[in-house]
């Protein structure tokens, strides 16, 4: 046997002790995934009894706006009286709004008419007689507690008017509060400000229903409501609206005699 021989049977034999002595091996996989969706709750009051304290909207990311969980307008609710637990009637009547009409007389005394059903005392007419009225708003408020920013939509989406008034008549304006002591639901222990901004004409206050007869936007937050842990109270935001009739909110007999009534719907997505 050639010496070239021998060499490559003494390599092929190493090479079979090699594979003889190594040890056996395997491998496992293991792939830990986690997928935390954007989650944006909306509570106020519940449309069909009034009861209060009711998530009616439930708002999870699906990448194009988001999904209502608790969707259809059977579960619509309804906005809460600013600063209380208690539900917002289906429309503003004279009695919430408190006194209707003042009357200064010529001497500075004022006589109060409540919902325009209380009788005046005779009073002095003059140059400096005036007739008034305390400011006519309307005040609501809903909550929302998210882990993501989120956007707020507002449409008018019913509306009758009678007389000298129509939409273009209510003034329209939007902010949200962080706390409030005198807040009865006790929110926002552990928010923090989503930021963002509102539109110019709703957080100047001078848009108008008329503005809303097409779905606008008019807020577009930047982070979410929870700030640390706690309850779904605890990490929300109160968002108050406030309608005005007439430019500085207070009745002149130039602004005329009617109503105007309108259901305007704020939905809540996920950009």
């Amino acid at each position: 046997m050639s010496f070239r021989k021998l060499l490559l049977a003494g390599a092929a034999m190493a090479a079979s002790a090699a594979a003889i002595s190594a040890p056996a091996s395997a491998s496992i996989i293991d792939r830990p995934h986690f997928k935390v969706l954007g989650v944006v709750i909306v509570w106020a009051a519940e449309d069909s009894t009034g009861a209060a304290m009711m998530a009616t909207d439930f708002v999870i990311d699906d990448g194009a706006g988001g999904t209502d969980l608790i969707g259809g307008a059977a579960n619509d609710g309804r906005t809460l009286v600013t600063g209380s637990l208690t539900a917002t009637a289906d429309a503003a009547s004279t009695a919430a709004l408190g006194d209707v009409l003042n009357i200064t007389d010529d001497n500075g005394n004022v006589e109060t008419g409540i919902d325009g059903t209380a009788a005046f005392s005779a009073f002095s007419v003059d140059d400096n007689a005036t007739l008034g009225g305390e400011a006519l708003t309307y005040n609501s408020s809903f909550y929302v507690a998210s882990n993501t920013d989120f956007g707020i939509t507002g449409e008018v989406i019913a509306s009758t008017v009678d007389g000298d008034f129509d939409l273009t008549d209510v003034l329209v304006g939007m902010d949200y509060a962080l706390t409030d002591a005198a807040d009865a639901t006790g929110f926002g222990d552990n928010n923090q400000d989503p930021g963002g901004s509102f539109a110019a004409p709703v957080v100047a206050g001078t848009a108008t229903l008329d503005d809303l007869t097409t779905a606008q936007t008019l807020y577009t937050g930047a982070a979410r409501t929870a700030g640390s842990v706690g309850s779904i109270v605890d990490q929300s935001v109160r968002f108050d609206i406030e309608y005005t009739l007439g430019a500085g909110g207070a009745y002149d007999l130039s602004m005329g005699a009617g109503a105007v009534e309108a259901d305007v719907a704020y939905t809540v997505f996920v950009p």
